[in-house]
């Protein structure tokens, strides 16, 4: 049986981007090259040289270049505490950061984070996706431990994962 804190890691939100009557097939996203193909967006540069020799392509900014435009995450990381005040452990911790987004990348070209923000006491990480923003945190808790907390909002659509050290 899952805790609640479990379950808040699965929780899914509707992402009102992922309209897929929006995209023809094969679509081609010109901020990123990701392609829309057999209903889903890939990375795939041999596909992506293939549809672009064909007459009637169509060029449209995929779901995650949409919300990265329209600063619309679906997560928030939000570190906190002591890590903060040591330059390295904070460097080292936001290239894991970027490691795991790359990491994300392979299975979902979607997920993306879309700004890092320094406020002196806290780092903030938006998401493109709420499935990113619970690997971040998850990844961070197991490299450095911490306090691990998971806020959905339903009346944002948004998930925050807020991860402290001591």
């Amino acid at each position: 049986m899952k805790s609640r804190k479990d379950k808040l890691l699965d929780v899914k939100i509707h992402d009102p981007y992922m309209n897929k009557d929006l995209y023809s097939d094969p679509t081609i996203c010109p901020s990123c090259g990701l392609v829309y193909h057999n209903k889903t967006w890939k990375k795939d540069e041999e596909l992506l040289k293939n549809i672009r020799l064909q007459k009637d392509v169509v060029y449209k900014d995929c779901p995650a270049c949409r919300k990265i435009k329209d600063d619309y995450p679906l997560g928030i990381l939000i570190i906190q505490g002591s890590i903060l005040n040591q330059k390295e452990r904070i460097e080292e911790a936001l290239n894991l950061v970027k490691h795991e987004e790359e990491k994300e990348q392979i299975s979902n070209p979607l997920a993306r984070i879309m700004k890092m923000e320094n406020y002196g006491d806290r780092v903030e990480i938006k998401t493109t996706t709420e499935g990113l923003a619970t690997r971040l945190g998850k990844a961070l808790n197991k490299a450095y431990q911490g306090e691990l907390e998971v806020i959905f909002s339903e009346h944002e659509k948004l998930l925050r994962v807020i991860w402290k050290t001591n």
